[in-house]
């Protein structure tokens, strides 16, 4: 049985690190991108099973990330996404539901391992 594939869109890299590290001990196979348009290109090419996205990055921001992966009529419309940011306003919240986000989380509300588990449980 292959590993489950986790693509991390992310620009703080001591959170990128850390979250590799846990979802590679918890038996993931790990993708990066440190910006929004990286990470859209590597989602729409391996097609992981679950994608996290940040909301405020460089070159590309989560949400129109997010709105790009779902117009894929296969893959992107059923891929579990989960938002991780430090964005908290309604707005924001309001829209990323829009385009089925299975989980909007706030990182400092979030330990690493409660975040592992959430993500397994989405599999």
């Amino acid at each position: 049985m292959s590993k489950p594939k986790i693509l991390i869109v992310e620009d703080e890299l001591s959170l990128v690190e850390a979250l590799n590290r846990k979802f590679s001990q918890a038996g993931f196979e790990i993708l990066e991108a440190n910006d929004g348009e990286i990470g859209l290109k590597t989602a729409l090419k391996e097609k992981p099973d679950v994608v996290m996205l940040d909301i405020l990055m460089p070159k590309m921001d989560g949400i129109e990330a997010m709105k790009q992966i779902r117009q894929d009529k296969k893959w992107g419309k059923r891929v579990p996404i989960i938002m991780l940011t430090n964005v908290n306003d309604s707005t924001t919240v309001s829209e990323a539901a829009n385009y089925q986000v299975f989980d909007f989380l706030i990182k400092t509300d979030w330990r690493l391992d409660d975040i592992v588990d959430l993500v397994k449980s989405k599999l």
